[in-house]
Parts: C-alpha cells; sequence; structure tokens
C-alpha cells in the first residue's frame, strides 16, 4: 500500500472545538477518544502526519505544546489554514489525487471501498462507517 500524507484538522476533528476568538483555551482542550490512537498507528504505519489548522500562527507553540503533551505523533504543524463557514466546504485542486474523510465524531481505523470514478479507484473512510 503506498505511504500517504494524513492532512488533519484539529479543532472538532481530534479535539474540542475551539474557535480562534478563544484562542486562550487551547491549552485545556480535551481530545477525542481513539484520535491519538489512530493517528499514531498512522504514523507508525510509515505515514506523514501534518496538522493542519485554523489555529493562527500566533497560537503555534501552544498547539505544539498540546500535541506533546497528549502524545500525538506527527511530522508538522500548519497553521492559518483558511477557515469556512457553516455554508462553505474546503475544495482541494491538485495534480495528485486527493481523498479526504469528513470526521463525523468518531475515530477508527481508515479503509479504502471501491469507486467507480477514473480518477480514484478507491475511496476512505473510517472503518466503523463514517461517510466520505
Amino acid at each position: 500500500m503506498k505511504k500517504r500524507v494524513y492532512l488533519i484538522d484539529i479543532d472538532g476533528t481530534v479535539c474540542d472545538d475551539i474557535k480562534n476568538e478563544d484562542s486562550h483555551l487551547y491549552k485545556d482542550a480535551t481530545p477525542y477518544e481513539g484520535s491519538k490512537e489512530q493517528i499514531n498507528t498512522l504514523y507508525d504505519e510509515g505515514n506523514k502526519i501534518v496538522f493542519f489548522t485554523a489555529r493562527e500562527y500566533k497560537d503555534k507553540s501552544v498547539t505544539l505544546a498540546w500535541l506533546w503533551k497528549h502524545g500525538f505523533k506527527f511530522h508538522d504543524l500548519i497553521t492559518d489554514k483558511p477557515r469556512c463557514s457553516e455554508d462553505e466546504e474546503y475544495v482541494w485542486i491538485d495534480n495528485k489525487p486527493v481523498r479526504g474523510i469528513t470526521y463525523k465524531g468518531n475515530w477508527a481505523p481508515i479503509v479504502e471501498v471501491q469507486n467507480h470514478s477514473d480518477e480514484i479507484k478507491t475511496l476512505l473512510k473510517f472503518k466503523n462507517g463514517t461517510n466520505i
């Protein structure tokens, strides 16, 4: 299986959903059950883990300290991801195949499922059935 580069959001994906306006709460965020274990498994399997967050650069040191404190394994942290409102979505355009999983509240192993697209033959989803 190909190694992957996982871009993983932080707030509302691996821990409490804290808005930038409440950045003073970042240091006390509670990790979601299973997030560290699943991310660390992906890391241990040789994948690259990059946290990609809308947290601002000014909060990078507190974010790094929080990730280390809670035992997340990762390669990099990218801040200042553009923020989406509730009526927007992220679309990533690239010259390489791009796949995404929308986190819906339950971390589980990531599995591939067959897809009938010419561009991407399989989709990714959490094993527990969370849809892409």
